[in-house]
């Protein structure tokens, strides 16, 4: 009896611990990544206005 993919109906090793072929799983491990990214460069973003904010714009600014 042969296992397929759940989701592109390809057929898998017997023996896979996984429902979905190795190509379906790297498509899904890719889609977190780019949200990971998304998500980690958004963060960045809050943290350095929020330092600009906090230091009133002094922090790294010109010398006077």
């Amino acid at each position: 009896m042969s296992k397929y993919c759940k989701k592109c109906g390809k057929e898998i090793p017997q023996n896979s611990k996984k429902d979905s072929c190795e190509n379906c799983q790297n498509k899904e491990n890719g889609k977190i990544i780019k949200i990971g990214g998304v998500a980690l460069s958004l963060v960045g973003t809050v943290i350095s206005v929020g330092l600009f904010v906090i230091t009133n714009g002094k922090f790294g600014g010109p010398k006077d």
